[in-house]
């Protein structure tokens, strides 16, 4: 479902995959992958928000470790 008022432009991260943000008053408040259909929400992106003033935000947040 759109979000009233907000823009939407598609980028291709390094990695290849297309990802649609939508930006709201200057800011992104959507993300979603394309291909896999996984969106990532406002209140996803205020808890990495937080996390990173916590000090728990770097290059592999987020991520698996294998």
């Amino acid at each position: 479902m759109p979000i009233p008022g907000a823009r939407y432009r598609v980028k291709t991260t390094k990695t290849g995959k297309k990802v649609r943000l939508a930006f709201a008053g200057g800011e992104v408040v959507e993300a979603k992958n394309l291909k896999t259909g996984a969106v990532h929400t406002p209140g996803e992106f205020a808890e990495d928000e937080a996390a990173c003033e916590r000090g728990h935000c770097g290059e592999n947040f987020g991520r698996k470790k294998r």
